[in-house]
């Protein structure tokens, strides 16, 4: 039976008699074409008068009829026995209350296990919690107007009401409803926003006397703190880059790209304006004379270097002065037990370089010999000192390559870590640079010539 006849047989057309639901609406309640405030109106109107229901029953049971399960009783798969009462499917209403937590004892049992069996069922139950926890709390607080809130007084029962009773029958339909509902929440929300909007009035503020603000009394401006005055400046460097100051109060500026070592180390030689001596050159005596050997005939030569230095390389270069009518020269290496640890062929440059590396960290002593008629002169020899000579340690030349890499533009902070580690050559020559760039410097003319002094 369509939507139309139905309702002229109950009616009689288009005619809303005592109220009752006219024909167009009751055939948009079918199609769900109603908008949400007239949906939720419909609703109403079908929870209190048993007419309309009934016209609406048997207008849906030829439009509508899928909403509904076939059969109240199913068979229960092959092989397994269980109650009756567990393949009959539960009302709306029992669900509702077993999502309330009322049912108890054999009542629980059997839904669960009927649960455990019916996707639909299982599924409307999950439907249903998910609408009690985020809509029904807010149709009980305030959405439903007052009769409503009387006539029903637990969310479910305004759930019920809302639904025709072909839904009612079916868990399946009951969890397609909820939908509906929501449109019906949503539409009935902005209908109450409507309504409190025009409800609002504007109450207009008598106006009060004016008074005039006070003046506020003049507050005494506090005298201005004064400044600490800075203290007075006692080293100021052009360095690379940058420029190094130092203050009498310990300040420094102009190094923070420095590690705290290093800081330190800078801080303490412009404090002091001094250097000292290296611990590594302890040890490194140097000749007292210029001439270190001579012959007979008094055709003097001596070794220049390395003597009394520490050396960065672990193959130094070795050289020596001319001795007038030699026809060659032999170099000898010995360490600190005097065991000849390398030497030269004959030779007849006044240089030569250590064919392997050094030990690191040894003290070495080495002597050359000439060769002239046929006799060997040796230098050097007694009664003067030995040449002896220091190759750096690992650790202080790896930490000297990266001070290169890092901070090749400042020579005071270079010139100050060779003269540490005792290269003095290395030392000078940044010192010399640090000159060039601070020429009225009498602060670096200082170190330099103290620098010059520890070489000698």
């Amino acid at each position: 039976m369509g939507l139309r006849t139905a309702r002229a047989q109950s009616c009689g057309g288009d005619k809303n008699l005592l109220g009752h639901l006219t024909e167009n609406q009751i055939e948009d309640y079918g199609r769900r074409s109603l908008s949400a405030t007239e949906l939720l109106s419909v609703a109403d109107h079908l929870g209190v008068c048993e007419s309309c229901r009934r016209q609406v029953e048997r207008a849906l049971s030829g439009d509508a009829a899928f909403l509904a399960l076939r059969f109240e009783v199913f068979d229960p798969p092959a092989g397994i026995a269980s109650s009756a009462r567990v393949w009959t499917h539960p009302t709306v209403e029992q669900i509702a209350e077993y999502v309330d937590g009322m049912p108890t004892g054999e009542e629980l049992q059997v839904v669960q296990d009927h649960l455990t069996i019916c996707e639909q069922c299982a599924l409307a139950v999950t439907d249903l919690r998910a609408f009690k926890s985020q809509v029904a709390p807010r149709l009980n607080r305030e959405y439903h107007p007052a009769p409503v809130r009387a006539t029903f007084q637990s969310w479910r029962h305004r759930l019920l009401a809302f639904l025709p009773s072909p839904l009612l029958r079916s868990p399946l339909a009951f969890s397609s409803a909820l939908a509906v509902l929501l449109l019906m929440v949503i539409g009935w929300l902005i209908w109450q926003a409507q309504q409190k909007k025009e409800r609002e009035v504007v109450i207009a503020t008598p106006p009060t006397s004016f008074t005039p603000p006070s003046t506020p009394s003049v507050m005494p401006t506090p005298s201005p703190i004064p400044a600490p005055e800075a203290a007075p400046v006692i080293a100021e460097l052009n360095d690379g880059e940058g420029r190094v100051v130092l203050d009498r109060a310990g300040k420094l500026s102009g190094v923070d790209n420095l590690p705290p070592a290093y800081q330190r180390m800078v801080r303490e030689s412009l404090t002091n304006q001094r250097l000292t001596q290296s611990s590594l050159l302890v040890g490194l005596n140097r000749p007292t004379s210029s001439l270190m050997g001579g012959d007979e005939q008094g055709n003097k030569f001596s070794v220049t270097e390395p003597v009394g230095k520490v050396m960065l390389s672990d193959r130094p270069t070795f050289r020596w002065s001319q001795l007038e009518g030699a026809t060659g020269y032999i170099i000898e290496v010995y360490d600190k037990k005097f065991n000849l640890v390398t030497g030269s062929s004959p030779l007849t440059d006044k240089s030569w370089t250590a064919p392997q590396p050094l030990k690191r960290g040894e003290i070495y002593s080495w002597q050359v010999k000439a060769i002239k008629d046929g006799q060997e002169f040796r230098s050097p020899r007694p009664p003067a000192t030995q040449a002896k000579f220091r190759i750096l340690d690992q650790r202080k030349a790896n930490e000297l390559t990266q001070a290169q890499g890092a901070y090749g533009s400042s020579h005071l902070t270079l010139g100050l870590l060779y003269a540490e580690a005792g290269l003095l050559d290395q030392a000078e020559k940044e010192f010399q640079a640090l000159q060039k760039a601070n020429p009225d410097s009498e602060l670096v003319r200082r170190l330099l010539s103290q620098l010059q002094k520890l070489g000698r």
